[in-house]
């Protein structure tokens, strides 16, 4: 195949695809991709042609059942990183949502010494986050099906997750994310935003340890009220951090001043 020939031909449906798209990106792909290249004129992401994506320096296996990683998600790594080394004494973590398993993963891999639990609703993601745990030689880490924390046992040090954030209504998703990414993963319908968001952090700050700490991805437009909300549920020291591009991206807290039982 002639892949400089072929981007030439669809450089417009190519572009307006992959947000982007450079010649040069597009051959490094295409030549590690092959095929015909109708994948690409469908707008496949490249991740999911390609079978993983890359993710604080590992790869990841990704399918179509699982979100793509994110840059901003590294930065969410970044932070429980940096608060684990400020907590030596930390053991315990749960990746809620976790989907391919790349922030969990990471964590676990980059912290030898904590006990990691990876949960979501969905089995299709839970067997890739398996399979990625496989590949990181990570043997012991426990997986939990089910819907957020309710069927967890036990108290966490860290909670981290990256869950759907994205209200149903909301604008400016590009085609291709919501063509190929899962639905389940990405949105919330407009209805159920706050009680989805009660839930995951009643749920919480009754699953965290006394000095045990809540770090989430959400969306710039709905942080806000998800302090609110998470103050509601007796989190205490809750802030919004914002992203490198300076948009409101993660929310941490603390655990509520008593036990919630």
């Amino acid at each position: 195949m002639d892949w400089r020939a072929f981007f030439t031909q669809h450089r417009s449906t190519l572009e307006s695809h992959y947000p982007g798209l450079t010649p040069h990106r597009f051959l490094r792909e295409a030549e590690e991709i092959g095929g015909d290249g109708a994948a690409f004129l469908m707008g496949v992401p490249f991740a999911y042609q390609l079978g993983y994506a890359e993710f604080v320096h590992h790869k990841f296996t990704v399918t179509p059942d699982v979100l793509i990683p994110r840059s901003e998600t590294e930065q969410l790594f970044e932070l429980v990183d940096q608060a684990i080394k400020n907590h030596p004494a930390w053991r315990r973590l749960v990746d809620v949502g976790t989907g391919s398993g790349c922030l969990g993963l990471s964590l676990a891999h980059a912290h030898p010494m904590l006990s990691a639990t990876l949960a979501d609703i969905s089995p299709a993601a839970l067997a890739v986050a398996k399979e990625n745990a496989r590949k990181l030689g990570l043997h012991s880490v426990l997986f939990s099906e089910g819907d957020l924390l309710k069927d967890i046992v036990g108290l966490f040090d860290i909670i981290v997750t990256n869950p759907p954030y994205i209200p149903r209504s909301a604008q400016g998703v590009h085609a291709m994310t919501d063509r190929h990414e899962p639905h389940l993963a990405l949105y919330v319908e407009d209805t159920q935003y706050e009680a989805f968001f009660m839930r995951l952090f009643d749920q919480s700050a009754r699953r965290l340890t006394s000095d045990g700490m809540f770090f989430m991805e959400g969306h710039e437009d709905r942080l806000v009220e998800c302090v609110q909300w998470a103050k509601a549920a007796k989190l205490t020291q809750v802030q919004i951090h914002k992203d490198l591009t300076g948009r409101l991206r993660f929310l941490t807290a603390q655990a509520p001043r008593a036990p919630l039982g």
